[in-house]
């Protein structure tokens, strides 16, 4: 492979591998995709001449570094195994199993050692050396990424059959694709190592003889690629748990009781909605439904419309209600309280909801001190990127009933 291509396909896939190996590291499949790129990763590096060249003073025997190369290709088919059970079985999976697959798979790659140590003593690749022994290890080498590459396929159908968006429907089809070559790969493997072992030399065992290095790096640079969608989605919702953040520091300082403990981001972002909801529930006799003359002026002056001035409207409301709350203000009279938000039908609408709130949120703090509100944002919510922090422990409190509990 020309170095203009391979270089910026390997760089691509240790930097992918890196990322991931920083950001996700919470969930058990995440860390078990994790693993697959990094036992492809190494060989990926391995098989480069110039680090072939740093390492050979450092190595009594170069030709070591294939069979390691065919080692790491068959730990990371273990790791697929262990992402498939990870993905069927989560927390169930017996915490024995995916260690016991690792170590029968390692015990597979030390056999390819010893079934290649006659080859390389001769100088020779153990299919120019041929014998049984050039045999047994394509078999034992393809056994395991022939079974991780089937399964891969039964979860890329699975997927196909839970109704994805078009984003995933096309990357699972790429990896789909992707899994078929290497299927086919490394099925004609063994075939030709056969061939390779009776000294038969024809166009498949010259076909195989080059297929490694045009087939192996896309094929993992493609798959990195796929790999980096879940991070990007992680990546935007942190951002929008940031977005949060300063909505939920003022709506919790007046109504704390809502507020449970949260571990992990996932938990901690699922709180923060449902706190939001259940803040607004509690603050709702608190907040006038009473058209605000001052208020519509100041939105109508600065040319507000459509959706942004429904939020900024709906955002003032709930500040001037956090006031009257946090100051020991009487709820208002049924007849001039506002009337409840609708209830959404899952997280992901309700998401949607607050954060068309939480991005008027700074704009409608600034607008509800100058018509006239003493509504001020608490000193712990005023940066808009201060994360959260303090301890979210309960407190007691009445029970809080809403929408977003019963999530």
């Amino acid at each position: 492979m020309p170095a203009a291509i391979m270089w910026p396909l390997l760089i691509g896939i240790w930097v992918i591998t890196l990322i991931r190996l920083a950001v996700m590291r919470e969930a058990l499949a995440q860390r078990r995709i994790n693993l697959v790129l990094l036992f492809w990763a190494v060989p990926a590096a391995l098989r480069v001449p110039e680090v072939q060249s740093a390492l050979a003073p450092h190595l009594t025997d170069i030709a070591v570094i294939r069979p390691l190369t065919h080692l790491c290709v068959m730990l990371a088919g273990a790791a697929i195994l262990g992402l498939a059970t990870a993905l069927n079985e989560g927390a169930d999976e017996p915490y024995w199993r995916q260690p016991a697959v690792y170590a029968i798979t390692l015990a597979l790659g030390v056999s390819l050692l010893m079934l290649s140590q006659k080859s390389r003593d001769a100088g020779l690749t153990i299919e120019a050396a041929g014998g049984w022994q050039c045999a047994v290890y394509f078999v034992l080498y393809s056994i395991p990424i022939v079974v991780a590459v089937c399964v891969a396929l039964v979860i890329c159908y699975e997927f196909l059959r839970s109704g994805p968006g078009w984003l995933e429907l096309v990357m699972i089809v790429i990896v789909g694709v992707m899994c078929m070559f290497s299927l086919v790969d490394n099925v004609a493997r063994p075939v030709a190592a056969f061939f390779s072992a009776a000294q038969v030399d024809n166009a498949l065992t010259r076909w195989r003889a080059g297929s490694n290095d045009v087939l192996f790096l896309p094929e993992v640079a493609l798959i990195a690629v796929v790999s980096m969608v879940p991070v990007v989605a992680m990546w935007m919702r942190r951002r929008e748990l940031r977005q949060l953040e300063p909505m939920w520091s003022t709506l919790t300082a007046a109504v704390p009781q809502v507020v449970l403990p949260a571990s992990g981001f996932e938990e901690r972002l699922h709180r923060t909605v449902v706190e939001i909801w259940d803040a607004t529930m509690q603050l709702q006799p608190y907040t006038s439904a009473a058209v605000d003359a001052d208020l519509e002026d100041e939105l109508e002056r600065r040319g507000l419309d459509g959706d942004t001035r429904s939020a900024v409207r709906r955002s003032v409301q709930l500040l001037r209600a956090c006031e009257r709350k946090r100051t020991g203000g009487p709820p208002l009279e049924a007849t001039g309280a506002g009337e409840a938000d609708t209830p959404h039908d899952d997280l992901v609408d309700e998401t949607r909801a607050l954060l068309r709130l939480a991005r008027s949120w700074r704009l409608a703090a600034t607008i509800a001190h100058q018509t006239g509100s003493r509504a001020t944002e608490p000193s712990e919510a005023r940066g808009l990127r201060r994360p959260d922090t303090r301890e979210r422990s309960a407190v007691p409190g009445p029970p809080v009933v809403s929408a977003g509990s019963a999530i």
